[in-house]
């Protein structure tokens, strides 16, 4: 049975209709769009259409689909392409939520090159990415959800705010441009505006400024109030007195910025004399605390030898240390002639110092030496010893001694100095010795490559300690190795003689080479007479304490920066460290024991890089991220929730519903891109049509959007249609 036949009434009402043959909707000649013709004249669709195999731009050999399609756009029927898309918009704000964890993890801790270079080429590179991932996904999700709408039914105002809000900038024209001020074009314009600001709070969340941290430390001191083995003979004469002296004559011969430091030259923190601090006048506080920090100037330390440390951090350091030295007081000088060897005095030297008295040293004193030293005092070894085990040998100290002296009577002795003009006149120097037990303030700088300590603060030590009186030199043996070693610390010469040196102008290296003998006479005086007694006492004192350090058990090693970890304890020799922080009951304890180190808690404050998150604008950013996160899942929703394929915002959709551009009509289900893939090599304009049409008097154009060959250049001051 045939088909019924189908009149359709043309353009023009004074022609006869035109009758067609239906068509299979799956025909190539198919189409539901509206047919202009004539009676005599195919319309210019029908021309031209690209689905014939002889138009200029056929499609007919594209896969173009020739069967009518359901609309089915459900989770099963989704093509794997569009499943991958969502999927990765998905996925896309995972790194930059990642980021921000990172920015949160760092807060606070000390800065590491290495990772805070990842994370800030991390932030550059997010910073380019945020904006044109946001772009991108609130993009399609804006496309999917104006599709969904426009299946619903929606006005086009609606559609056109959507549409049209594509960027920051276009979001906001369009609601003024459509005059729309409603909550949904408010709503545009805020989740829009979260891009810039969303980038730009990237750059500004995390920062690395200096920061000052206070944590305690555990630091290691050389305990300064243990026995000496100043002896004439036994374990430092025969042991380490040679090493000593190397050590010693290198201080003495230390550069004049060494000499004023306060540090030694292996970097051990020097100890000043109390007395060149509160001489001058400078306040105590209710504690007793003397400031140095008016004095570093003038300040004189009270050994040549600094303390050593262990366990000093990088930053700043500040710790307590006890101490303890010898101060001289010199207080008379004799200048007389040298008795010849015919009173009867086997040396002619020893008048005043000899084995014998009334200054008692180790030998005699023989006619070519420069110097002498001599000794007259109580020896306390002979009023018993802390230690009566016999443990640890010797007993030679003021805290050696049994706890039940404290309140016994002591004497100063005397040490006197003499130092002879050749054979004609000797000059005496006659000082009196106190031990002076001190607590100082320590405050070391380190860093990278240098380190820094000085004594900050000093005061008279509050911890149990014997009377002043009883000093290194009230014990016999140490007195005699004092005047038996303390010459041949250093090259004694005619022409050379650091230790005379020394105590004339530690500061000038001059009189080593300006005269035959250092100690040389000046107008028939020694060179002696123009140094005061306040400096004779200070700079021998400075001496002879370094000389008692010099002898504590193998402290040489220690002087030159062996970690005081390694000091071990020996039955013959002294007594282990402790490396355990100590309390003050702790410290009065192990000074009594002899500990030849302690560990006491110091405040170690760093200024160091830290990471520093800036948490307002890390919430914006996290916000920002969050509503990216949000619009992808928008778009899936909305992708998952359409039956009807992509129409919106593409130019084949526009083609196909174009009544001068020819396309089938079956393919309903394919989406705007797939069918622009197909027709992608079609060319177009939007041009003048009235050539072409038929109906045109030539003087109005008509304006349509169709093939280029089937329109012509729109002219300028042309009327159209």
């Amino acid at each position: 049975m045939s088909a019924p036949e189908i009149r359709l009434q043309t353009s023009q009402p004074d022609d006869k209709p035109t009758i067609f043959s239906p068509i299979s909707p799956v025909s190539p000649q198919a189409s539901s769009k509206s047919i202009y013709t004539r009676s005599d004249t195919l319309t210019l669709s029908d021309k031209y259409s690209p689905i014939e195999k002889g138009s200029p731009q056929s499609i007919h050999s594209k896969p173009w689909p020739v069967r009518p399609q359901p609309l089915s756009k459900d989770i099963t029927g989704q093509r794997w392409w569009d499943t991958t898309v969502d999927f990765v918009t998905c996925l896309i704000p995972l790194p930059f939520f990642m980021l921000a964890a990172a920015v949160v993890a760092v807060n606070g801790k000390e800065v590491n090159n290495r990772d805070l270079d990842f994370l800030q080429q991390a932030i550059k590179g997010a910073t380019t990415l945020f904006p044109i991932c946001f772009a991108a996904i609130a993009g399609r999700a804006a496309i999917k959800y104006a599709t969904w709408k426009l299946e619903q039914g929606t006005t086009l105002g609606a559609l056109e705010q959507l549409m049209g809000s594509r960027t920051v900038a276009s979001a906001i024209t369009t609601q003024v441009q459509l005059r729309s001020f409603n909550a949904v074009g408010l709503g545009l314009i805020l989740v829009w505006a979260l891009s810039p600001l969303g980038g730009q709070s990237i750059l500004h969340i995390l920062f690395t400024p200096t920061k000052v941290t206070s944590t305690p430390s555990n630091i290691t001191y050389f305990n300064t109030r243990q026995q000496s083995y100043s002896a004439p003979t036994g374990s430092f004469a025969n042991q380490w007195f040679s090493g000593f002296s190397i050590l010693f004559s290198s201080s003495i011969l230390a550069p004049q910025a060494v000499l004023q430091s306060s540090m030694d030259i292996w970097g051990n923190v020097k100890i000043p004399y109390f007395s060149s601090i509160s001489s001058d006048g400078e306040p105590r506080d209710s504690d007793g605390w003397v400031q140095t920090s008016a004095n570093n100037g003038t300040l004189v330390y009270s050994s040549i030898f600094g303390i050593p440390m262990t366990g000093i951090g990088f930053g700043n350091t500040t710790l307590m240390m006890e101490s303890t030295y010898m101060q001289l007081t010199c207080d008379n000088t004799t200048t007389f002639p040298i008795p010849n060897a015919t009173d009867g005095t086997p040396d002619f030297k020893g008048f005043l110092i000899s084995q014998t008295g009334p200054f008692f040293s180790y030998q005699n004193v023989s006619d070519s030496v420069p110097f002498a030293i001599g000794w007259q005092g109580q020896d306390v070894a002979q009023l018993g010893t802390n230690d009566p085990s016999g443990f640890v040998y010797p007993q030679f100290c003021p805290d050696c001694l049994a706890p039940s002296l404290t309140n016994a009577s002591f004497t100063n002795g005397t040490l006197v100095f003499q130092e002879f003009d050749g054979v004609d006149n000797v000059t005496s120097v006659y000082c009196t010795p106190s031990q002076q037990y001190m607590e100082n303030q320590i405050f070391c700088t380190k860093d990278g490559v240098t380190q820094q300590c000085q004594v900050t603060a000093q005061r008279l030590s509050v911890l149990p300690h014997f009377p002043s009186e009883v000093t290194y030199l009230s014990f016999n043996e140490v007195a005699m190795g004092l005047t038996a070693l303390f010459a041949n610390s250093t090259p004694q010469g005619k022409a050379v003689n650091q230790l005379q040196n020394w105590i004339l102008d530690p500061t000038s290296t001059v009189s080593l080479i300006s005269n035959v003998n250092s100690g040389s006479n000046n107008d028939g005086q020694t060179p002696l007479a123009f140094v005061s007694l306040q400096d004779i006492g200070d700079r021998l004192g400075q001496l002879i304490n370094a000389f008692i350090h010099g002898s504590m058990w193998n402290s040489t090693s220690y002087i030159i920066e062996t970690p005081l970890y390694d000091i071990q304890e020996m039955v013959a020799g002294g007594r282990n460290g402790s490396f355990v922080p100590a309390t003050t009951s702790d410290i009065i304890a192990m000074i009594q024991n002899r500990t030849s180190a302690f560990t006491v808690t110091a405040n170690q404050v760093n200024a160091a890089q830290v990471y520093l998150a800036f948490f307002p604008w890390l919430i914006i950013f996290l916000l920002s991220n969050l509503v990216m996160l949000l619009a992808a899942i928008t778009g899936v929703y909305f992708s998952r929730k359409t039956i009807v394929p992509d129409y919106l915002g593409f130019v084949s959709s526009l083609a196909k519903e174009s009544p001068f551009i020819r396309m089938p009509d079956a393919g309903i289900n394919m989406d705007g891109m797939d069918k622009a893939k197909l027709v992608k090599d079609m060319k177009v304009r939007l041009g003048d049509i009235s050539d072409f049409d038929g109906g045109s008097n030539g003087r109005v154009g008509k304006l349509a959007f169709a093939r280029m060959e089937e329109t012509t250049k729109v002219q300028r001051g042309k009327l159209y249609i």
